[in-house]
């Protein structure tokens, strides 16, 4: 992907108001050069009043006015700068974000998990790297022309002269550094992600980390990660300052060797002196402003790798922010047609040929060895997965992904290992409810169990529980997923070996929950391995290699 059209994507995942705001910095940015123009022109004026020795009050206050007004207005485009770049970035990491929640769940589960993370560093890096500077340059480039159209109406040879040889300074300076700009953003792109992952890996095998004595060997691999990082970010620096230095150190050259030929011309040093004036302000203004187009340039060079990757992100669907669509109905049946399906790079299907009938209020366990298709399953009668062969039908209806949606408003779902959130017991039951009913939370921790641990805590239900739910036990976090689930009311419950980690008495108090859940018209669909969850189902459906036993 070329870099201007990585450029376009991440410009046009931006809403119209930052659009807006950069038509705004457009027009503001303009009037700035005309105003340069108008600075060296009221400049020239004065300093030839004082030389025929006439009146200079009046180009003098024009002089004034114009130095306050193009001071102001490069005051004005400082802040529309900084606000625009900065809208632009909390824009950009949001775009990003809903992206990411917006994937389907293959994708999400076939993505790196330190891709997101890495994508918010990556927006960040861009904003500072890459469109302050930009937006920066593209002022910088305007108040450049006003300042050289200036300089070009007061003595075009002069002025031709310093900008030509600027100009091939500039360029081959750039020309120098740009394979190392390009190889240092590529190697930090590559370093952000890898630093990300280093730290899941760590929090995540912090366990592993202790009982094998291998926290020296993960500290010596992040500390070499993070070493080619800074090495990374060193080298990016480094050629970022050579054109700059070169620029500043031989343009004092050339400067001084144009008033060296202006000052040799008729006239003499008296005639050049208007034009050395504005030769000297134009190049105190006119270097800095040439300086920040070229970095903003190395910028984009040294970050097209980072550019691309967001821009590859945000290419993807957009997340549908319109009100969730009804329930779809389920009245009498979930039924599977020779329902096969792979998972993609595999050769062999995960589930083939399954012909699978589940009515509605009834309680199926799926059964069978470890890789034999239950979770698959599962997650195909949720809607997770599309089947690649065969159809899944709801009351007769073919399960589409436009009915995806609908139906998944149908389903709760207790995993084996849940997602606790460092909140409390309350955020984590009536997980992103804005407003908990707190007698539903009630309701859903007594049929769970969990309202003996309630009691026990001082707090209660706003007891925070820790970083992935630490402060609990592996029951006490199964029964705050099925705590979750209930909270939620669905007529149609999914259990991956929810009691796994539960004692007898704990899983006997759940399978009470269930008997009454299933009372009430619940269908129950659970995996399991243990004959006393199978003991209450009304089926075993088993599987092995992919198929029904």
């Amino acid at each position: 992907m070329s870099p201007l059209r990585s450029l376009r994507l991440i410009v046009a995942a931006l809403p119209d108001g930052g659009r807006r705001r950069l038509g705004v910095l457009a027009l503001a940015t303009i009037a700035g050069g005309l105003f340069e123009f108008a600075l060296l022109a009221a400049l020239v004026m004065l300093i030839r009043r004082w030389l025929d020795g006439g009146g200079a009050e009046g180009a003098a206050l024009l002089f004034v006015a114009a130095a306050l007004a193009a001071g102001a207005i490069r005051f004005a485009l400082l802040v529309l700068t900084q606000r625009l770049a900065f809208d632009t970035g909390h824009r950009l990491i949001v775009a990003v974000q809903r992206r990411v929640l917006a994937r389907d769940w293959p994708t999400h589960v076939a993505a790196r998990t330190s891709g997101p993370l890495a994508a918010i560093d990556f927006a960040e890096q861009w904003l500072f790297s890459a469109l302050l500077p930009l937006l920066q340059a593209a002022g910088a480039l305007v108040l450049a022309v006003g300042i050289l159209a200036g300089l070009l109406w007061l003595d075009a040879p002069a002025a031709l002269a310093a900008a030509g040889v600027l100009s091939l300074l500039f360029v081959a300076s750039n020309l120098l550094v740009r394979g190392r700009l390009r190889r240092a953003g590529d190697e930090l792109g590559d370093g952000f992600e890898n630093r990300i992952a280093a730290v899941q890996e760590h929090v995540g095998a912090m366990r592993e980390l202790i009982l094998g004595g291998a926290r020296g060997q993960a500290a010596e691999r992040f500390r070499r990660i993070d070493a080619r990082l800074a090495d990374a970010r060193t080298a990016l620096l480094t050629a970022q300052g050579v054109p700059r230095i070169l620029v500043e150190s031989l343009g004092l050259v050339v400067l001084a060797l144009v008033a060296w030929w202006l000052a040799g011309r008729e006239g003499g040093l008296a005639a050049a002196l208007p034009t050395l004036a504005a030769l000297g302000l134009g190049a105190q203004r006119l270097l800095p402003l040439l300086q920040q187009v070229n970095q903003s340039y190395n910028a984009l060079a040294s970050t097209g790798a980072i550019q691309e990757r967001m821009a590859a992100l945000l290419a993807e669907p957009d997340l549908d922010l319109s009100p969730p669509p009804p329930a779809l109905p389920f009245a009498t049946e979930i039924r599977l047609e020779d329902v096969t399906f792979r998972y993609p790079g595999r050769d062999e299907p995960a589930l083939a040929g399954i012909d699978l009938l589940i009515r509605r209020g009834e309680r199926i366990a799926l059964a069978g060895p470890n890789g034999s298709g239950k979770s698959t399953l599962a997650d195909l009668v949720m809607g997770l997965l599309q089947p690649s062969h065969g159809q899944v039908l709801i009351d007769g209806t073919p399960l589409s992904r436009d009915l995806t949606p609908a139906w998944q408003r149908n389903v709760a779902h207790v995993p084996q290992s849940p997602f606790v959130a460092d909140t409390t017991l309350l955020a984590n039951i009536a997980f992103m409810d804005p407003s908990p009913d707190t007698r539903r939370v009630l309701d859903a921790v007594r049929l769970a169990g969990l309202d003996e641990l309630v009691a026990m805590l001082p707090d209660g239900l706003a007891t925070r529980v820790g970083d992935r739910g630490q402060l609990l036990s592996g029951g006490q976090r199964q029964r705050l997923a099925l705590a979750r689930a209930l909270y939620r009311p669905a007529p149609l419950l999914v259990l991956d070996e929810a009691t796994s980690a539960l004692d007898p008495g704990s899983e006997a108090h759940v399978l009470s929950a269930l008997d009454g859940l299933q009372e009430r018209g619940t269908t129950i669909l659970l995996i399991a391995h243990r004959d006393t969850m199978m003991a209450g189902c009304d089926r075993v459906v088993r599987l092995k290699s992919g198929r029904l036993a």
